[in-house]
């Protein structure tokens, strides 16, 4: 059974975007305003804050976002990039948008050239742009198609129009990856996919879910004449709720067995075997208490109402052991 930890300063912790030659600045102030309105504190960092640190331990994770993925090679020295894989490869979590997640990979093909990448946190390549949905440097509004069977966006609506402007459809013959979901106008290749790389996370999104069209409260005007008819960012804070959460085992304690059922659930969740006298805590991916059950005596099966609880990833917690459920409705 795999055991989730919850540290206690993961509310210390900033979401790290790139900001320097290269990244799009609407991608990064609308990024910056999903995050705000996700409750998740971020900073801004430059080329010079990487290259002259290896230390990235205040980061909740590192996002790439949208922009010039070939202006970040120039940008990043070749032992800086040694030192963004080897933080993902400890535990850390990386997040790459459009040309953030043609970034991550090991091979890109741009415009039918390939191009060798060194991060290759994604042993593939990432291929764009499509022009069956638009030819660079033209944007509009596509279908993506969650995929139902990734029990990260079980619960969401299974067609979504998101935002295409220049991303990549992911493809690798030589490591096992999730699909979170696809372009529908393009052969239902990975839009969105999602990886462990040894003990990190990887989050890679080809659509840009962080730029709401129809709206203002990304504080960008990037494509608001294209009509968007719901918003993104729901999706986008389940995706990324994922990649910043913390899994770690504890050979120790794991047969204590929780039997969290259904997962994932909408109204209500039943846990086996909880301990006597033992309190029930339950977590967002804030590290916030959302809500607390005190369990009088031991039973063998302890039902709880989460019908209150939004859409989204939990922690619950008995004592020393925690694991992790999906809320969907």
């Amino acid at each position: 059974m795999t055991l989730l930890l919850i540290p206690n300063s993961i509310l210390a912790k900033d979401i790290w975007i790139y900001s320097d030659d290269g990244a799009w600045s609407d991608g990064i102030i609308a990024f910056e305003q999903f995050l705000n309105y996700k409750g998740l504190s971020h900073k801004r960092i430059y080329a010079v804050d990487l290259n002259n640190s290896s230390d990235y331990s205040l980061a909740n994770a590192i996002c790439f976002p949208g922009g010039f993925a070939y202006n970040y090679k120039l940008k990043l020295e070749e032992r800086t990039i040694n030192n963004i894989r080897n933080y993902v490869e400890e535990g850390g979590s990386y997040i790459g948008i459009c040309a953030g997640a043609y970034f991550a990979t090991s091979s890109v093909v741009w415009e039918g050239i390939d191009y060798s990448y060194t991060l290759g946190l994604f042993k593939g390549r990432a291929v764009g742009s499509i022009h069956e949905i638009a030819s660079w440097d033209n944007y509009c509004m596509t279908t993506i198609v969650l995929n139902q069977n990734n029990s990260i966006v079980t619960g969401f609506e299974q067609e979504y129009n998101v935002l295409y402007y220049g991303g990549p459809y992911f493809e690798s013959n030589e490591m096992d990856f999730d699909v979170l979901a696809t372009w529908k106008d393009y052969n239902e290749y990975p839009s969105i996919i999602n990886f462990n790389y040894k003990k990190g996370k990887v989050l890679l999104i080809g659509p840009h879910l962080e730029i709401e069209t129809n709206s203002d409260r990304d504080s960008s005007s990037f494509a608001e004449e294209l009509e968007d008819i719901e918003s993104d960012w729901e999706i986008l804070g389940t995706i990324v709720s994922w990649v910043i959460s913390s899994e770690t085992s504890n050979s120790n304690n794991s047969s204590n067995n929780l039997g969290i059922y259904p997962n994932p659930a909408s109204e209500y969740i039943e846990i086996r075997q909880p301990t006597e006298g033992s309190e029930v805590k339950i977590y967002n991916t804030l590290g916030e208490c959302v809500l607390t059950v005190e369990t009088r005596h031991a039973v063998s099966l302890q039902r709880i109402d989460i019908s209150h609880l939004p859409v989204g990833l939990y922690f619950i917690r008995i004592g020393n052991y925690s694991e992790k459920f999906m809320v969907i409705r």
